[in-house]
């Protein structure tokens, strides 16, 4: 589930600094008649706004609710979306029923919160990456109830099992270079660190497959080209590496078991079980250039988002259908990075 975009930003500040966008985190109103069963939620990081998409009707509603500052991370279980808004070090709670806010869970000052990834209904994990920690979070209260030091810079994560993988990309500010790449294993039973992961350069995303945890890391932007670490989940060994050749920004597993890296030129796909490339940098499928979030919903859609950041209307979703094929075009709010899908 992506994107995206705040992950590569942060990493490219070696480069320039960027990615401040307002917002200001309260509800649009009569929205109740907009929910739907199965829906794409789209988030708008120029925008500051969730789109909705209706899959049933093949309908996009925009703006159906102003969300947070610099939104990083959109998380759906069940009925409720758990918005990660970096800029203002919250968690946003919406109830995807009626599209209105139902609460906010503060991180802390200075936290910059990145990614949020449920142990189970009552317990929950964000990675935050100025305190180069994860903060653990009591989903009845609402409230942090620890702090678990792990890498420099935590980013993505995911769960397998009872263990939550967290992406570490060791960025230096102060030498614009990275250092070693690692994944922080937590065993959610004793919310400690059990062991860490070496990985390669720059991981920024992390998703589950069945037992294996896939780490994108999408290299320096310059020299250094992405690689896809798999890691068995039993043994927390990385028993596959495969190269890349470009830098990705979002990835998602289709129910088929492909995993799929959004990229500049396409989307690029390696087959999870072996580790095979089926679609490359130099054959991607071009039809999804330039995408950020990716998610699929359980009949094999796809979801893809292309953000326009200039701010000139361009923001496109791209839907896949299970053949692999460009089945439609809408247009979301600014900014559309991230999307999630309720199914």
């Amino acid at each position: 589930m992506f994107f995206a975009r705040r992950l590569v930003i942060v990493s490219i500040m070696a480069l320039m600094l960027a990615f401040g966008f307002i917002g200001c985190g309260e509800d649009n109103e009569d929205n109740a008649d907009v929910a739907s069963t199965k829906a794409a939620y789209i988030v708008n990081g120029n925008a500051q706004t969730l789109s909705m998409f209706d899959i049933e009707k093949s309908e996009m509603k925009n703006d159906v609710l102003n969300i947070g500052k610099w939104p990083a991370d959109i998380k759906i279980v069940g009925d409720r979306a758990y918005i990660v808004n970096t800029g203002d070090n919250n968690i946003q709670i919406v109830n995807l029923v009626a599209l209105t806010q139902t609460g906010i869970i503060d991180i802390g000052d200075n936290t910059s919160p990145e990614r949020i990834v449920f142990a189970d209904n009552n317990k929950a994990y964000v990675t935050c990456l100025y305190t180069n920690s994860t903060k653990v979070v009591d989903l009845v209260s609402n409230s942090v109830t620890g702090d678990i030091p792990v890498g420099v810079g935590p980013m993505g994560a995911t769960v397998a099992g009872k263990n939550v993988y967290v992406c570490n990309p060791a960025y230096d500010f102060a030498s614009n270079s990275y250092g070693t790449g690692t994944v922080s294993v937590i065993d959610s039973a004793t919310d400690s660190v059990t062991k860490t992961i070496d990985v390669e350069m720059n991981p920024l995303e992390a998703v589950t497959f069945g037992d294996k945890v896939l780490v994108m890391c999408v290299g320096n932007y310059v020299d250094v080209m992405g690689k896809l670490c798999i890691i068995d989940s039993a043994s927390n060994s990385v028993i596959k590496t495969v190269e890349l050749e470009t830098a990705p920004s979002g990835i998602a597993v289709s129910p088929k078991g492909i995993a799929y890296m959004t990229a500049f030129g396409g989307l690029i796909s390696v087959d999870v079980n072996s580790g095979a490339m089926i679609h490359t940098a130099t054959s991607p499928l071009a039809d999804f250039a330039g995408g950020s979030g990716i998610a699929f919903s359980k009949d094999g859609t796809g979801y893809i988002c292309v953000a326009d950041w200039q701010s000139a209307g361009n923001d496109k979703l791209l839907v896949m259908d299970a053949s692999e094929k460009l089945a439609g075009t809408y247009t979301p709010g600014g900014g559309a990075s991230i999307v999630a899908v309720k199914d």
